[in-house]
C-alpha cells in the first residue's frame, strides 16, 4: 500500500482575468431640495412637546418651593421645640430650688409656721 504524498503541490495554472467594461459616465442631475412643509401632525406635535416641557418646568419650580416651605416649616418648628425644652429645665430648676429643705424653711419662717413633728409621715 502507497503512502499519500500531502506535500505534494498541484500546479493550478492561473486563468487569465477579464476586466468589465467601462461603461459612459451618467451626468447626475442635481434636484435643489426644497425646505418640508409642515402639516397639521407636526405643528400639533411640535405644540405638545413645548407644552410638556413647560409644565414639567411649572411641576419642578413648584415642587423647589415646596421642599423650601416645608425646610422653614421644619427650622421652625425645631426652634419652638428648643425653646420649649428649654423652658421645661428652667421650670424644673426653679421646682428644685423651691422645694429645697432650705427655701421651704425660709418661707414658714416668713409665715411665722412652726414645724409639728407629730403630723409628719415618712413614705418607704
Amino acid at each position: 500500500m502507497a503512502t499519500p504524498n500531502y506535500n505534494h503541490q498541484p500546479i493550478v495554472k492561473p486563468t487569465p482575468q477579464v476586466r468589465p467594461k467601462r461603461q459612459p459616465k451618467k451626468s447626475v442631475k442635481r434636484i435643489p431640495l426644497a425646505r418640508p412643509k409642515w402639516n397639521f401632525l407636526d405643528l400639533t406635535m411640535l405644540a405638545a412637546t413645548i407644552l410638556v416641557a413647560i409644565v414639567g418646568v411649572f411641576m419642578v419650580i413648584n415642587v423647589s418651593n415646596q421642599g423650601a416651605k416645608a425646610n422653614s416649616h421644619l427650622t421652625q418648628v425645631t426652634a419652638q421645640l428648643n425653646q420649649t425644652k428649654n423652658d421645661n429645665n428652667d421650670l424644673r430648676q426653679e421646682i428644685g430650688t423651691v422645694t429645697s429643705n432650705d427655701k421651704l424653711s425660709e418661707v414658714a419662717k416668713k409665715e411665722n409656721l412652726t414645724m409639728n413633728n407629730d403630723n409628719v409621715r415618712n413614705v418607704k
